[in-house]
């Protein structure tokens, strides 16, 4: 009882923080600090990393801190594992070979990295609105082609284009306003009965938000709290689940559903969404 009561007290001061940063304009400072205070955490555990594996290509300390977390064993491990687990979750309702993939927001390819190397012959595609995390892919993976894209769709892909499409925290930072366009968007380039796995912040993160933003949450079905940066990991959206299930029906079928309070290792705490494109849609 008393780690529950501490855990809501310090949720409590971290909105307080954040809310007073806001208030100041000074949001982006908060993240400079967040970024400094993490590299120093990290820096014994990252250099006994890159003395492990000299040779192992990594991506600039603040992209990971834009896009992950700034912990080098962990954006190896975790990325493969990730890539591992999306691969089980799809494969009973894919083909098995030739497979066409995107990763939309695939930052600086810490699950694209991995994904032919598991499948062996995909076809891999990564696309991010971040043209320095483009520029880091294009120069040190190889298993994989990548592009830059706008903050709203289209994309430059030809309709029915892949089998699977994977965004893992990506909705997540993206105004609301715009999710019903990018659904659209991803329902094009996938072929009719492609899946596309998604995670959202459901639930779990609640905690996050203050009773009014909830109760803004719960009658509009999305909340966003925005930042001076889109598709900043500073910007962060919030989903109800069945409210997003309607919309999600619309192009797709749901075939699997995990709230994060309920299953917290399976997505970080976030909501993950196993859906298939329709093949008539409503």
């Amino acid at each position: 009882m008393k780690r529950v009561k501490s855990h809501a007290i310090m949720s409590s001061f971290k909105r307080l923080i954040k809310r007073i940063f806001t208030a100041t304009g000074s949001l982006s400072l908060l993240d400079e600090l967040h970024f400094q205070w993490t590299r120093l955490l990290n820096a014994r555990k990252n250099r006994s990393f890159l003395r492990s594996n000299p040779t192992f290509r990594l991506p600039p300390d603040r992209y990971l801190h834009e896009t992950y977390q700034l912990d080098y064993k962990e954006y190896v491990e975790d990325g493969r594992l990730t890539a591992q687990e999306i691969m089980e979750r799809v494969k009973p309702f894919i083909p098995s070979d030739n497979l066409r993939i995107l990763e939309w927001g695939c930052g600086v390819a810490r699950i694209t990295r991995h994904l032919k190397d598991i499948l062996g012959n995909a076809d891999v595609v990564g696309v991010d609105v971040n043209p320095g995390m483009i520029a880091w892919n294009r120069s040190n993976i190889t298993d994989a082609t990548f592009f830059t894209v706008d903050h709203s769709p289209p994309m430059n892909f030809l309709n029915d284009r892949f089998d699977l499409v994977i965004a893992i925290s990506v909705l997540t930072h993206i105004d609301s306003n715009l999710h019903e366009a990018w659904l659209s968007e991803i329902t094009r380039t996938l072929h009719p009965g492609g899946m596309f796995i998604l995670t959202t912040h459901g639930t779990a993160f609640l905690e996050k938000l203050s009773e009014l933003e909830q109760k803004q949450l719960l009658v509009k079905g999305t909340y966003t709290k925005n930042y001076l940066q889109q598709g900043h990991r500073m910007m962060s959206t919030y989903h109800n689940a069945e409210i997003f299930r309607k919309m999600l029906s619309q192009h797709f079928e749901v075939l699997e559903f995990h709230d994060g309070s309920e299953y917290p290792q399976t997505a970080g705490g976030q909501d993950l969404w196993v859906v298939r494109r329709q093949t008539e849609l409503n």
